[in-house]
């Protein structure tokens, strides 16, 4: 007598249940991973920030001139508060810059909306260039093939030979946040029950040596 056969595969019951379940799981699963891709790429981003200024500083002592860390603010481009470079002080020549424009990326941005945490932006030299008893008349740097000529286009420190900063009295320091400006206004991807972005990351420079602090919430 042959042996029975039973029917194989799953019934539509069964297959509709594991399809719930892959959705249910699925949808606890995607914000955590997105929350945490989030929060990678405001860490790369602070991380990078972290380096420039390092740069910049460690530029001014070792070639013994004046170094400043560069941030493109309210400018009109879709890269503003986020595009950080390097220049440079030669005597009797003038501000150049160093390497090219870093930009953090999309999503992430210097916290342009809150000045007390992000001090950075209140203790620019003005006017820009820097000038320094020089005949330079055009900017050092050049974003998008235009000048930065905008006293609001633009926030900087300078680092001395020294490794410390101008006016090192006066607090720097840079906010990261997760979100974007339009018109000089920040707008925030994700806020906390006081109205504060929800995840930041803070680079102080200490104005006496130049070093970095980093602090996150």
């Amino acid at each position: 007598m042959p042996p029975k056969k039973f029917p194989t595969g799953f019934s539509l019951v069964e297959l509709l249940a594991v399809i719930a379940i892959i959705g249910i799981v699925m949808g606890i699963a995607l914000p955590a991973l997105s929350t945490v891709g989030r929060g990678s790429s405001l860490t790369m981003a602070g991380s990078a920030v972290t380096n420039l200024a390092g740069l910049a500083r460690q530029h001014a002592m070792s070639r013994n001139t004046l170094t400043a860390l560069v941030l493109l603010a309210n400018q009109g481009t879709d890269s503003d508060y986020r595009a950080f470079a390097v220049v440079e002080y030669k005597p009797g020549t003038g501000w150049s810059q160093i390497g090219k424009w870093e930009t953090l990326p999309v999503g992430i941005c210097v916290d342009a909306g809150a000045t007390e945490e992000c001090s950075f932006l209140l203790r620019s030299p003005n006017p820009f260039p820097f000038l320094t008893g020089t005949k330079q008349d055009n900017p050092p740097v050049l974003f998008q093939g235009m000048p930065i000529r905008n006293p609001e286009g633009y926030a900087a420190r300078i680092f001395t030979p020294g490794g410390g900063l101008q006016n090192a009295t006066a607090p720097a320091q840079i906010r990261l946040v997760e979100g974007d400006t339009a018109g000089g206004v920040m707008r925030y991807s994700h806020r906390n029950s006081m109205g504060k972005p929800a995840n930041f990351f803070d680079i102080a420079i200490v104005g006496a040596t130049g070093a970095t602090k980093i602090s996150r919430p």
